[in-house]
């Protein structure tokens, strides 16, 4: 009996060390999700950021020759998304609202989304 005694003690330790690597394991998994999924909500907020920046900035006289550059670079890229966009829009028969900004239906009068009245010659 001795030896059946010793086995399942050791049977409990191992179960216990194992229960104990598992919780160990579960604990820095959650901990490492968490960090990503703080620095996912960081990335977030510096683009907001960089938005509103952008925003205050665009028109204006700028000195760092960086800045400069990038807010350059971010104009021509909007400029190339709308013309984009407009092909699109023009492929599908719609037109954007110019009150807010949906894509309707070229020939609409009144905007589906917002009511807003609409010019006939499509603005």
């Amino acid at each position: 009996m001795d030896f059946l005694d010793n086995a399942i003690d050791k049977a409990r330790e191992i179960f216990d060390v194992a229960s104990k690597k598992t919780t160990e394991v579960v604990t820095t998994q959650k901990q490492k999700f968490d960090v990503s999924s703080i620095e996912n909500k960081r990335s977030k907020d510096f683009q907001k950021l960089g938005e509103i920046y952008y925003e205050q900035i665009k028109d204006t006289q700028i000195e760092n020759e960086e800045i400069k550059i990038l807010v350059e670079e971010i104009a021509i890229k909007n400029q190339k998304i709308d013309e984009l966009n407009e092909e699109i829009n023009n492929a599908k028969n719609k037109r954007i609202c110019p009150v807010c900004s949906a894509s309707i239906d070229k020939n609409s009068v009144f905007c589906s989304f917002c009511g807003a009245k609409l010019d006939i010659d499509g603005e």
